[in-house]
């Protein structure tokens, strides 16, 4: 399997924002054409997948996802399983009658909200901030608890990423005093106009902490750079890499994104790889330059003198001495019962803690031994025991669950309101509520799943809903001389999406 680090810099590379991507095949000099605008539709996806003639899939996925939570994988094994498991899944999609017949883009959909699914139920085991340190398996009284073998804590690739994280954001810290003429774009960015395009930019990347699904970061990292290149577009300037990079590593300076290293790797393991070629491919690798140049950021590679640069690098780390240390992260306690509700239609963006992933709860069954793999001191499997391994995974699925029903409901051992005996009433009301929620119909599983689906998609709205008019409004601080009305017939036209609503505006004032 192909290494997934990012570029290492060398020592020539670092000496100018642009020759941060001189050495990557994966960045010409212009940005490639945008790809086909083709509409992703992840609710119509859940739907589909709750289609009877989906139940087999959706039976593999649960049995999927409660396997996978049995043992914490290490990050080249994580990137096989899941890869495996999604062209195995994908196999099964085109035998349902909900899917046999549908078109290319209609099958793409379902298989990128495959993808979607199953990543945001592995978000807690496969992003490595979210992952558990080394140290975390302490009590409440401060003793270490006895180490459980098959949660370590966060180690190799995974705890590589968290301490590049780290030493990325302290050299932001440091550098934070960084101007435009230090990187050469003060003609391009001056000007209000230039700034609010800066800003878009700067809130785009810092959007990336706030997704699970690796489709959705990248869609991030396309929307700044695009806002970066509209902006070249505004000024005049010339579109070339030595241009856009030097803007991409200022707006990265600007924004700081937390844990921007981890969600670079969290996208190259675990995005399909046929769709990080072409656009997504040049955007991505252009951040990676810029990573890259921050990590190796010293007075050579600014246009500032040795004394001014001294002299701010000695004020911006007397500044950081000063402010108090970080309260140390504080983790849950591990659950002592499994919880395996994959809950695909718990979908939203936001991110939450992973505490409450259900996923990353399954943690009390013993490992068999067709899927543990015989190495466990960070080092990469053997080849033999690696295939062994993921079929010994694999092959656990072939026996899934009986009902698509019971993927939707939670089985965690909760309390069943037309068994359990319910609590003495206090009074005759009490006692006839109590007689008439206990003759109220019982939810199914399936009625349930479809009233949590309605609950969001009505939450996705009213989120796109402030989203739209926040997008109108910064627009329309770039673009003064366009009215209202029509940036927001193009914002609702490109439903939202920045890049391509910035694009269009910057088409509608140069007409």
């Amino acid at each position: 399997m192909p290494a997934l680090q990012p570029l290492s810099p060398t020592r020539d590379n670092a000496t100018s924002p642009s020759a941060a991507t001189q050495d990557t095949h994966l960045t010409p000099h212009r940005p490639p054409p945008p790809d086909d605008d083709l509409p992703f539709d992840f609710h119509r996806f859940l739907s589909q997948l709750r289609h009877r003639s989906a139940d087999p899939v959706a039976r593999f996925l649960r049995s999927f996802l409660h396997e996978f939570a049995k043992k914490q994988w290490l990050a080249h094994e994580q990137v096989k399983i899941v890869r495996d498991f999604l062209h195995f899944i994908h196999g099964k999609m085109v035998l349902c009658d909900v899917w046999r017949e549908v078109s290319d883009q209609e099958l793409d959909n379902a298989q990128e909200g495959m993808e979607k699914l199953v990543m945001n139920r592995l978000y807690t085991q496969t992003f490595s901030p979210e992952i558990p340190p080394p140290d975390a398996n302490v009590g409440l009284d401060g003793r270490p608890l006895r180490p459980d073998e098959r949660f370590p804590g966060r180690k190799g690739q995974h705890q590589e990423d968290v301490e590049r994280d780290e030493v990325l954001a302290q050299k932001v810290r440091i550098y934070a005093w960084v101007r435009e003429e230090h990187l050469d774009i003060g003609e391009t960015v001056k000007g209000e106009a230039g700034r609010r395009f800066l800003e878009l930019a700067v809130k785009e990347i810092r959007k990336m902490g706030s997704y699970r699904a690796p489709r959705d970061k990248v869609i991030c990292v396309l929307n700044c750079c695009k806002v970066i290149f509209g902006l070249l577009r505004h000024s005049k300037s010339d579109e070339s890499a030595d241009k856009f990079v030097p803007l991409l590593i200022y707006v990265v300076l600007r924004a700081n994104p937390e844990h921007l290293v981890s969600n670079v790797q969290y996208i190259l393991r675990f995005r399909n790889p046929d769709k990080l070629n072409g656009e997504a491919g040049y955007y991505l690798s252009s951040l990676m330059g810029a990573i890259a140049f921050i990590e190796n950021l010293d007075r050579s590679s600014l246009t500032i003198t040795a004394e001014e640069f001294e002299r701010n690098v000695e004020a911006a780390v007397a500044a950081i001495a000063e402010r108090p240390s970080p309260p140390p992260e504080k983790l849950p306690p591990k659950p002592q019962t499994p919880i395996t509700n994959p809950n695909p239609t718990a979908a939203n963006p936001a991110r939450p803690s992973s505490s409450s992933s259900a996923s990353a709860s399954t943690r009390s069954r013993p490992v068999t031994p067709n899927t543990a793999p015989t190495t466990t001191d960070g080092a990469p499997s053997e080849i033999t025991d690696e295939k062994a391994a993921v079929a010994g995974l694999l092959r656990t699925i072939q026996k899934p669950l009986t009902t698509i029903g019971r993927i939707f409901s939670d089985d965690s051992g909760a309390a069943n309101p037309n068994t359990s005996t319910p609590a003495t009433p206090s009074s005759h009301d009490d006692a006839l509520l109590t007689a008439q929620q206990q003759h109220r119909p019982r939810l199914t599983a399936e009625d349930a799943a479809a009233r949590q689906a309605s609950a969001e998609a009505e939450e996705a709205r009213r989120i796109g809903r402030m989203e739209y008019e926040n997008v109108v409004e910064i627009l329309k601080g770039m673009f003064p001389a366009l009215d209202r009305e029509v940036i927001g017939d193009v914002v609702r036209m490109k439903e939202g999406r920045v890049g391509l609503a910035v694009d269009a505006c910057l088409a509608l004032s140069d007409s």
